[in-house]
């Protein structure tokens, strides 16, 4: 039969299993799920694992910058420094002039 590709015929078939699946149909590689950590093979923390500065996602072990030696870790660090310093300036406290 000369059936068209994606026709209604087509897609009917491939639901109820007469169809074989084309080879761009296939299924893609699953993704790493592992820590980026070197030597580390523990599962990934979703939400908490992901670091915001080298863009890698780590296990319950290895999230923080520290513990997995970021290579961001200066501009991390330089970063929570600005913070506390515009913080500490901003609750300044100044003696009234008489």
């Amino acid at each position: 039969y000369n059936i068209q590709k994606e026709s209604t015929l087509h897609l009917v078939l491939r639901l109820r299993g007469g169809a074989q699946p084309s080879s761009s149909e296939e299924k893609s590689p699953k993704k790493k799920n592992r820590c980026s950590y070197t030597d580390c093979s523990d599962k990934i923390v979703k939400i908490i694992g992901d670091c915001r500065y080298c863009q890698h996602k780590f296990c319950a072990r290895h999230r923080l910058p520290e513990a997995h030696a970021c290579e961001n870790l200066m501009s991390c660090r330089q970063a929570a420094h600005e913070r506390n310093s515009i913080k500490l300036l901003s609750e300044r406290c100044v003696a009234s002039k008489v």
